[in-house]
């Protein structure tokens, strides 16, 4: 008997897939290609809805495909794990086969590539396992990571923003994931780095409704209590669970408030449904969390707060009020220029104006004054006049910035990653050193030509770059 099976995609390729699965889950079972690159995953059971799966597929495959062209398709290609090949039809595949393997005839299946290396590591055991979520935001799991491969907030912090730039890639296309969690999600904090996966159950807008509802502590409350299906509603509220347990490491509705002494699974219900309650809301502390995390809610800074609480407090049982992916990934890009090295270094924390100098994971307090800026954009484009844009930047010593920073307009996920300048602290003086190519400009004061330094104190307002959309920083210092 071969040791490989053949059969051929849609598009007319033959591919060889090995004869024992390595996995099997609720609807697929799936099997190694020869290469070990790609993997074939065929549906078992009965299929009332082949054709529509099938629909699904192509429309996936091609209509919506993020990852076939553009200027980001690179990006896409890393961060979704998204099919690339459709099998329909037994072709090389036995009757025993099929039979021992629950595939019923004809077969159909997809064909996607295999995770990237760094979303698996090995356990303390030995173990070789895939970096779902569960592993680093639950507290019982989390003992069986090797040290190295916990990371620190700046990674999760980047595994978040990757998480919310992919949903609202797919939300912009009209698509909802429909069962967004940490079963779906890979995370590697070691890398700052994410994948979403289980991209072929998609809900496609006027073609494919959902074939799941989503994994239990995801699910929006109208889909618990039975009011409403997945939706791009219903994948905001899972989203924000999953930033909020990728940054905290703890879930946002399971707190100690009992709905129901008549069985655990009534509780559950209620707890994740219509009786849901975030576990820090601002007025109802009946589902706190006892004892006091030791980084709390408000830790994260003034820009993803805010979304927390209007997600898990105004918008809980209000769908169309949440907050969007757009909205987490623009919260998170611009939480990224709030953070600041702990004392000590290994780890980082939200440091803006107001905020305490110290690092709640480490207890380490700043002792010297903290420069920061805040940015200001043209109200119309040429104009010498500016207002304020809600966007800070907290500065520490060797930090670089960007084409980001300097321009308003400019998105990191766009541009190229050529530093601009660095802040220096020399003897006793904090320092930007411009690295642009072009002036930087002291406003009511004199050019700052590329190579030179200007030095940052109190007051300072600098035009970062002559081009049309440059921002002006304003900057002061956070005293301890």
């Amino acid at each position: 008997m071969p040791d490989y099976i053949k059969v051929r995609q849609t598009d007319g390729t033959d591919v060889l897939f090995e004869r024992e699965p390595i996995a099997s889950g609720g609807e697929k079972v799936v099997f190694f290609t020869k290469d070990r690159q790609h993997i074939v995953a065929f549906f078992f059971g009965e299929l009332a809805d082949r054709l529509e799966r099938k629909r699904r597929l192509e429309r996936i495959l091609g209509q919506f495909n993020p990852t076939l062209s553009g200027a980001q398709s690179a990006y896409w290609q890393r961060h979704f794990c998204w099919p690339v090949g459709i099998v329909d039809g037994d072709c090389g595949m036995s009757p025993d086969f099929l039979r021992r393997h629950a595939i019923r005839s004809p077969a159909l299946g997809l064909v996607a590539p295999v995770y990237r290396p760094n979303f698996f590591f090995r356990d303390r055991t030995g173990n070789l396992r895939e970096k779902k979520g569960k592993w680093f935001t639950s507290a019982k799991v989390r003992k069986l990571l090797p040290d190295e491969e916990r990371g620190n907030f700046l990674r999760y912090l980047q595994c978040g923003s990757i998480m919310a730039s992919a949903v609202r890639r797919l939300h912009y296309a009209g698509l909802a994931h429909a069962d967004l969690s940490h079963n779906n999600v890979l995370i590697d904090p070691k890398g700052g780095d994410a994948c979403v996966i289980d991209i072929d159950s998609l809900v496609v807008p006027g073609l494919a409704p959902p074939t799941v509802l989503g994994t239990p502590g995801y699910i929006a409350p109208e889909v618990v209590s039975g009011k409403k299906l997945p939706s791009i509603e219903t994948d905001m509220h899972a989203l924000a669970v999953l930033l909020y347990e990728t940054l905290l490491l703890r879930h946002p509705l399971q707190g100690p408030k009992v709905r129901s002494t008549r069985s655990a699974e009534e509780d559950e219900l209620l707890s994740m449904g219509r009786e849901a309650l975030f576990v820090e809301h601002p007025t109802d502390r009946t589902n706190w969390i006892r004892p006091t995390p030791k980084v709390p809610l408000s830790r994260l800074g003034p820009y993803l707060e805010p979304l927390f609480l209007k997600t898990f407090v105004e918008a809980l049982h209000a769908p169309a009020r949440r907050a969007s992916a757009s909205e987490w990934e623009k919260a998170l890009s611009k939480t990224f220029d709030l953070i600041h090295p702990s004392p000590g270094g290994h780890e980082w924390f939200v440091l803006s104006p107001g905020m305490p100098m110290a690092c709640p994971s480490t207890g380490g307090r700043l002792t010297a004054p903290v420069p920061c800026a805040e940015f200001y954009r043209e109200k119309s484009p040429g104009e010498r006049a500016f207002k304020a844009e809600g966007h800070s930047l907290t500065i520490w010593h060797n930090m670089y910035i960007y084409k980001w920073h300097l321009f308003s307009g400019v998105s990191a996920l766009d541009a190229d990653r050529t530093p601009q300048g660095y802040f220096s602290f020399h003897q006793g003086r904090w320092w930007l050193v411009n690295q642009s190519g072009a002036d930087m400009c002291i406003i009511d004061g004199e050019y700052v030509p590329h190579g030179e330094a200007v030095e940052v104190r109190p007051g300072l307002r600098l035009l970062l770059s002559e081009e049309p959309g440059a921002r002006l920083a304003a900057f002061d210092f956070m005293r301890p």
